[in-house]
């Protein structure tokens, strides 16, 4: 069987290529049991044409889409342009899995796989490989000709990861995607997250499959991939994109000692305040990482507590900044604006917690209400959302949905655009005029069309 992946990366900001770990183990799995698969990455640019023309010489069997919530609207518009094709059409990803009407909703998609899809995804291919009805498939939901749906049982979460192979970056023209960020390839070790932040789309889809969610590799394996990647790739550091990288403190230990030893490359990772300290850092250090990078979100600890379900307080916040920075680490802090009952000063609260803990970099982004989550739902009942706002037009993460009474969406892009500027001003006008730049309106346009100079702009922004 011929499998064409679709992946959409429409508006992307900071041009940065992207490798889909889910995709790339699918890729892996089909092939390993004798198909043929192949990638459409639609970057940067809507380009239906080239879609079209591309599974035209193809030939797939079947097209295997994946979307989150802010890529939906493009991923319906390629499936129902292949209507009526001899070609079957699947979706997965966090979207179809935490909003499955998007079956119901999409004029020709077939089917959506619900939560991970190794097993799910073979199944199918297997069946149709022999000409048996797929129709039965647990973790699949179906579309019958009469429009009406089937769903199905759930399927288990993978307990062995070390079972999984390793995913196929080559799909993805794998150095192109490292050379457009700072040179750096990434990593999984881990699947799931154990905390339940209200604006996740990962504490929903933990309830999907039966099984444990949280698991990670041996460190066996995680090493083992690593040293294929580095031997294949032009690769000067790395970055591991686990959710909370520090969640099994005897795991980083383990896993550092090994990295040191036989890597050895600087490498970067995200954890949580509660789930790392001093001792953890200094292990990360000694292994050879340069920087971590930490959840702030809000300065307001009531709007963290009561909205976010993030039960952190400031002095933790700051002690776990403190912590990295003693044991020699840079830090960076994730932050985001226009919450649902978020209020300018609640805002200013973040700016004023951030000029504190003086992060070397800093992130922040506009809150994105994703199907499927308690902020989704209340932003919904609370009638700050409107019901299809998925089909508007507008750039996920530096826009707002939102039309909340108390924060307007002027007020919350004037924050979003100035955010970082009003933290580093009193620091380094030079680091705060560079963010002022970036976070504007023109911001994007200009580093894209100035591109002989996008990685050192960017460097200094990120504080190496």
């Amino acid at each position: 069987m011929k499998i064409l992946f679709v992946y959409t990366d429409i508006d992307v900001k900071g041009g940065a290529r992207s490798y889909h770990f889910g995709l790339g183990v699918l890729s892996s799995v089909l092939k390993n049991a004798g198909h043929a698969t192949g990638l459409h990455y639609m970057f940067d640019k809507w380009d239906p044409d080239g879609f079209a023309a591309h599974v035209e010489m193809f030939g797939p069997d079947i097209l295997a889409y994946t979307s989150d919530s802010s890529q939906a609207r493009y991923t319906a518009k390629l499936i129902k342009r292949m209507k009526g094709k001899d070609i079957v059409q699947i979706a997965g990803g966090t979207h179809a899995s935490l909003y499955p009407g998007f079956l119901k909703d999409t004029d020709g998609l077939d089917a959506i796989c619900v939560g991970e899809g190794e097993k799910p995804l073979l199944d199918m291919v297997t069946a149709l490989n022999k000409k048996e009805d797929y129709s039965g498939i647990a973790g699949l939901w179906i579309k019958a000709k009469d429009g009406s749906i089937k769903q199905n049982p759930q399927s288990q979460f993978t307990h062995d990861l070390d079972a999984i192979p390793f995913g196929d970056r080559e799909m993805f023209n794998y150095q192109q995607v490292v050379a457009s960020d700072y040179d750096r390839a990434t990593i999984m070790l881990s699947r799931g997250c154990p905390y339940k932040c209200n604006y996740c789309g990962s504490p929903a889809m933990g309830g999907l499959q039966e099984g444990k969610y949280v698991r990670f590799r041996s460190v066996a394996n995680g090493i083992a991939e690593i040293k294929e990647i580095v031997s294949r790739y032009k690769i000067k550091s790395i970055f591991f994109a686990d959710d909370v990288f520090t969640i099994d403190r005897k795991f980083v230990k383990e896993f550092c000692a090994a990295y040191k030893r036989e890597i050895g490359l600087p490498f970067e990772v995200t954890t949580r305040v509660e789930s790392a300290n001093y001792e953890t850092f200094k292990n990360l250090m000694d292994a050879g990482c340069t920087r971590v990078a930490m959840g702030v979100e809000s300065g307001s600890q009531e709007l963290r507590r009561k909205s976010l379900n993030r039960k952190m307080t400031n002095k933790k916040i700051i002690q776990a900044f403190a912590d990295a920075r003693k044991a020699g680490l840079k830090t960076k802090s994730y932050n985001i604006v226009g919450f649902p009952y978020e209020t300018r000063k609640m805002h200013e609260e973040t700016v004023l917690l951030n000029r504190e803990l003086n992060p070397d970099s800093l992130v922040c982004y506009i809150f994105n209400p994703y199907p499927g989550t308690a902020l989704f739902d209340i932003s919904i009942k609370e009638g700050f959302l409107s019901p299809d706002f998925l089909d508007d037009d507008f750039i996920s993460r530096t826009d707002t949905p939102l039309n909340m009474p108390l924060f307007s969406r002027r007020e919350i892009l004037e924050c979003y655009r100035s955010f970082a500027y009003n933290v580093y001003k009193t620091r380094s006008l030079k680091k705060a005029l560079i963010y002022k730049v970036y976070y504007s309106r023109f911001g994007e346009p200009l580093i894209r069309l100035l591109d002989i100079v996008k990685k050192p702009i960017q460097r200094l922004a990120m504080g190496s």
